[in-house]
């Protein structure tokens, strides 16, 4: 985890950009979550983790999906920015 990171948030009714890996943060049982899905490129086919993740977790597979297929950036969904830890980085 990167605290100096930026994250764009996006509200749930946007496009996810074509270009980005999408972190969804949602609460569970008390805890925040994740899900991971970005869209299909010229490196890689439209792909997910469609299943709850712990954050820090999630975003480690969303870096490495950015990284490895030419992604710009992630972006986040998170409802509750109380749900976010600050230790991941900055939401804005």
């Amino acid at each position: 985890m990167d605290r100096n990171a930026t994250y764009r948030r996006l509200l749930n009714e946007d496009d996810i950009p074509v270009d980005a890996v999408c972190l969804r943060i949602i609460e569970k049982a008390g805890r925040p979550l994740a899900e991971v899905e970005w869209p299909e490129n010229s490196l890689t086919n439209k792909g997910d983790y469609f299943y709850a993740t712990p954050v820090p977790l999630a975003l480690e597979r969303a870096l490495d999906v950015k990284d490895n297929y030419g992604f710009r950036e992630i972006v986040i969904i998170i409802d509750d920015l109380a749900l976010w830890n600050d230790a991941c980085g900055i939401v804005i």
